[in-house]
């Protein structure tokens, strides 16, 4: 009976540290576009903030915060040369405002499907005017080929849902002619 109770013991802690584990936050490094095409090139200078993130705990699920969201689409831009340059607040051209509405998340599975859906808007800081707007939405499937642990298949997702977000995005906004 003890060597039953040890084996069901052991079998549960081994299990445990398999599929469970601290969530950690999406990297904005993994976030970053990689353009398949290229885009119009702008002379011009842009702003980038993000709202709607959320940080990650480390009980919860994996998530994508609002300050590693903007430095994944800033490297992007820059990568891609949408603008010419990355500029702050208050002294760009145009001013990049996304908001993370939606972060669709499974709770478990051997695949792990998530959906991020962002609210895109450029305006014109000379006169406030809104150029350009546009939600997205973009999934992306981690597999357990992908990572075994459930914790990091999220995290991956969510990497995946992000950059191809801002993939389509700067796909987007390189199409229009900015005045």
């Amino acid at each position: 009976m003890k060597i039953i109770r040890v084996s069901s013991t052991l079998i549960i802690a081994t299990t445990a540290l398999l599929f469970g584990g601290c969530a950690t936050a999406s990297k904005p490094t993994a976030m970053v576009a990689t353009m398949k095409t290229s885009v119009a090139k702008n002379p011009q200078s842009v702003s980038v903030s993000v709202t709607g993130g959320s940080d990650t705990s480390s009980m919860g699920a994996s998530k994508i915060g609002n300050d590693d969201f903007a430095e994944a689409i800033k490297n992007s831009i820059t990568q891609s040369g949408l603008f010419a340059k990355i500029g702050s607040d208050t002294a760009s051209d145009y001013a990049l405002g996304v908001q993370i509405v939606r972060l669709d998340q499974p709770m478990f599975g051997a695949s792990f499907t998530v959906t991020l859906e962002c609210t895109w808007r450029l305006t014109r800081r000379s006169d406030g005017k809104t150029v350009w707007e546009k939600a997205i939405n973009t999934p992306f499937t981690a597999t357990m080929g992908d990572a075994f642990s459930g914790v990091t298949r999220l995290r991956l997702a969510n990497e995946g849902a992000a950059r191809a977000n801002i993939e389509e995005a700067i796909t987007q906004l390189g199409a229009v002619k900015l005045p």
